[in-house]
């Protein structure tokens, strides 16, 4: 296991807390090789009860509050945007594959505009809220059969995911020729994590086991046989992050301290492309 073996390389650069469920305490380490980050967990088959709670917005269907009234608007908006971001490279009768596709909200979108859409979700209360909203939603994707789409999107999904590696390869053999591989991932040297450090909302310990740089997720994806064809910023991303950071110090005013601060930060983002979180897309190369 991936995470078993980066345990020999013990450079211990932060202790961040689940500030989400349990309170508990998580050391991050550094990766040299592969450029990246990554909490250590002691037993991967207990990581789902770390997603046991009420505040887990993406399994939600409605919002329930002001900030998960606006998480649901801001998601609104992101859909239009991931949308003409992949229409460019998509025929619209195009098959696309998301893996944990939450309540299915990004699905539902994608089918309005003519795609065939498949999802994939472990979280059984979230599965059903997309069964019930007649999208195509499995569990796993052992029934799945190779080649078989032409894109295959992952929202802020790889960093949950025990072997990253591992895991791009098998979506590398789901697609079809030329087939593109959409990632967004939180961005480990984005101005906002160089700034709040071990209260970063984005690492998200220790669901979060890996924390990405844009130079480690292309040399990966890049070693399994992807090629890199795009880099967007996900702008609005950064409001909520520095909302939920400002949270975990314990600030007063958070919503407009986070708010001001995600300002600033996108301000430095856009000269020197250390954006909070992107989102990557790839394509398969040729065998």
């Amino acid at each position: 296991m991936e995470l078993t073996m980066n345990k020999k390389n013990n450079n211990k650069i932060l202790q961040a807390t689940d500030h989400l469920v349990s309170g508990e305490s998580f050391s991050i380490h550094w990766d040299p090789v592969h450029r990246r980050a990554w909490t250590e967990v002691e037993n991967l088959d207990s990581l789902d009860v770390y997603y046991e709670s009420s505040d887990y917005i993406s399994h939600r269907s409605k919002p329930d509050s002001l900030i998960s009234l606006l998480y649901v608007w801001s998601r609104g908006f992101m859909l239009t945007y991931k949308h003409a971001l992949l229409k460019k490279h998509l025929q619209p009768n195009c098959h696309l594959l998301d893996i944990g596709c939450g309540t299915g909200s990004f699905l539902a979108f994608m089918s309005k505009k003519g795609f065939k859409v498949s999802g994939i979700e472990r979280n059984v209360k979230a599965r059903s809220i997309c069964l019930e909203s007649n999208i195509d939603v499995q569990a796993t994707e052992a029934e799945l059969h190779p080649e078989s789409f032409d894109a295959i999107s992952l929202w802020h999904v790889l960093e949950h995911l025990p072997h990253p590696e591992n895991s791009i390869n098998k979506y590398r053999n789901l697609l079809k020729p030329a087939g593109l591989l959409v990632v967004a991932v939180p961005n480990f040297e984005s101005h906002d994590s160089k700034h709040y450090q071990q209260d970063w909302a984005a690492l998200d310990v220790p669901r979060h086991l890996w924390h990405f740089t844009s130079k480690g997720l292309i040399k990966s994806a890049k070693g399994v046989g992807f090629d890199l064809i795009k880099k967007r910023a996900l702008g609005l991303d950064v409001f909520y992050i520095c909302y939920l950071s400002e949270k975990h110090r314990g600030k007063s005013f958070p919503f407009l301290r986070g708010t001001l601060k995600g300002v600033w930060f996108s301000l430095k983002a856009f000269f020197t492309g250390k954006h909070s979180s992107c989102v990557y897309i790839f394509m398969k190369q040729p065998p």
